[in-house]
């Protein structure tokens, strides 16, 4: 009795330890698995963390460069006998200045590009002004910035262009525009397709057949509407504006430059003649050439302007290219790029 006895009481005492010790290593595994999945966590926040930081640092460079990018276009105006070396340089050094200087206000850096998202996001909804139009206006202001012929003055003094962002939105020529474009070019005065000149007389081939098709009518009541070139192209019908855009992305697709002329009620286009030299060649082909019948003997009308370019005429009231002007008066003009 006394050996059970003791048996017994041995195994009494030995289980006491065994469940004693069991929780201890339980808990310590499970304390093991939680500290691996906080590491674990702490890993995966901090390399969220990581790539937030670079993701603003480069947003904030491209907004930097985005401002500071006229800038260098400026310098190069002012510095050109040093080509673009002393503009980047200088550039570099700004836009980090100017990265740096906004990182240290990136709070509210933050809430002004939210307010600008949430405004232009309502105006585009609204049909009043998209991030489509901040693409044209920065690049339309790059454009006349970078134009050595216009002067500073006239880029930033110039009066504006009514309704300029949907004019030049609607001379943007398609595929479509392109391919009629050419098809027209070559089509009249095949005699003449070659050989000096030859590209003014693609064009005036082109106008011929633009000016031609041509039927006017009004816009809808209480609303200037203006149609894309594509538009146009398929009904050949429209006012002034949807005539002037026509004929601009027309030529334009086809190496022409060209510009829209606004005077108080109307709106023309007119073609860019490189020198004065091939204003003659072009005047010779107008009235003793390409439009004898309609143009022969009669004065060809161009204006000249500051930097002593050349552009005559294109509007629809007459039947040949440097006509008479409407009118003599000139409010605005815009170059399509």
């Amino acid at each position: 009795m006394s050996e059970k006895s003791t048996e017994m009481d041995a195994s009494a005492v030995a289980t006491p330890v065994d469940e004693s010790v069991a929780p201890v290593k339980v808990r310590r595994k499970r304390w093991q698995k939680r500290e691996k999945k906080n590491r674990q966590g702490r890993s995966a926040r901090e390399v969220f963390y990581k790539q937030q930081v670079w993701v603003s640092r480069v947003l904030f460079f491209l907004l930097a460069a985005f401002i500071v990018f006229p800038f260098v276009i400026l310098l190069h105006r002012v510095f050109s006998v040093t080509g673009w070396v002393v503009p980047a340089i200088a550039g570099l050094v700004v836009t980090s200045g100017l990265f740096f200087l906004l990182r240290k206000v990136k709070f509210t850096i933050w809430t002004i590009i939210g307010l600008a998202f949430i405004t232009v996001g309502i105006t585009t909804v609204l049909g009043k002004y998209s991030f489509k139009d901040i693409v044209y206006d920065y690049s339309g202001f790059l454009y006349n910035i970078s134009n050595e012929k216009k002067s500073l003055k006239d880029v930033f003094l110039q009066r504006p262009f009514p309704k300029y962002r949907q004019f030049l939105k609607a001379s943007r020529f398609t595929p479509a525009v392109r391919q009629y474009s050419v098809t027209a070019a070559t089509k009249n005065f095949t005699k003449y397709q070659k050989g000096n000149g030859s590209q003014y007389v693609q064009y005036f081939s082109l106008y011929k057949e633009v000016n031609s098709k041509w039927k006017y009518v009004s816009d809808p009541v209480n609303r200037d509407y203006i149609a894309p070139a594509e538009e146009s192209l398929s009904t050949f019908c429209g006012d002034c504006d949807d005539y002037s855009v026509l004929m601009a992305a027309c030529i334009s697709s086809i190496g022409g430059t060209m510009r829209l002329v606004r005077t108080e009620t109307h709106v023309y286009p007119e073609l860019k003649i490189e020198n004065k030299e091939d204003f003659n060649m072009v005047k010779s082909l107008i009235c003793d050439k390409l439009f004898s019948k309609t143009a022969r003997n009669k004065k060809i009308y161009y204006h000249e302007d500051g930097y002593g370019d050349l552009w005559i005429n294109l509007d629809y009231t007459d039947h040949y290219p440097g006509a008479k002007f409407l009118t003599d008066e000139v409010l605005s003009v815009l170059e399509i790029p």
